[in-house]
């Protein structure tokens, strides 16, 4: 449910914000240890598509998804490169010299998705990215989600509808904070019941 800490649970594995308590623990690091370096390289080798990302209006398409390249430290023609590449992979290669605010609100999630991919990240991060699409957007994003995960990649996706959650291999699901369930998400009990919580359609999945 709204409130329980999922989009927390990600600022924590992206070392966006630290814990108060407890450890985080990513590939076998101590996350919550890592000074402001080890911190931003942690964020270079995964794909963030937060809840609140954005697009800069001044800049094109592909000058955006470009932007993780750069702050990688990669050649501004590799970047180039890697940018484009994304878009394709994201089916966004002809918007690539648009200007965001000529995106309908699936494709700039689309260009979000190429932004969070362009390091060819092993993790990628996804929050709520389909909140506020219509079902047939919504289900292109999760479409391109899955197949990035067939290439290799960890995909650790955060939704509310339990139609998207059934989707994935494993849920973990939060409610006031706490791990209720944390297993197969094709198991019975994977399924959120009404006398479970007030908001019976609302998972968190990984």
């Amino acid at each position: 449910p709204t409130g329980s800490g999922k989009s927390t649970v990600l600022k924590l594995l992206a070392g966006l914000v630290r814990p108060t308590s407890g450890e985080v623990i990513v590939a076998g690091d101590r996350v919550d240890h890592f000074n402001e370096m080890e911190r931003r390289w942690l964020r270079r080798s995964m794909g963030l598509m937060m809840q609140d990302g954005r697009l800069l209006d001044d800049r094109t398409v592909h000058e955006n998804v470009m932007l993780p390249a750069l702050a990688a430290e990669e050649s501004y023609a590799e970047a180039r490169r890697r940018g484009f590449l994304a878009l394709e992979k994201c089916g966004l290669a002809e918007h690539a010299d648009a200007f965001p605010a000529r995106l309908s609100a699936g494709q700039r999630q689309l260009a979000l998705l190429a932004r969070a991919v362009v390091n060819r990240p092993v993790v990628i991060l996804a929050d709520e990215p389909t909140g506020a699409l219509d079902s047939h957007t919504g289900r292109e994003v999760i479409g391109m989600l899955q197949q990035l995960h067939k290439e290799g990649h960890t995909v650790v996706l955060i939704t509310h509808d339990n139609s998207i959650a059934v989707q994935a291999e494993r849920i973990i699901r939060l409610e006031d904070g706490q791990v209720v369930y944390d297993g197969d998400a094709h198991a019975p009990e994977a399924i959120v019941q009404p006398t479970m919580s007030a908001e019976p359609a609302q998972e968190a999945t990984k």
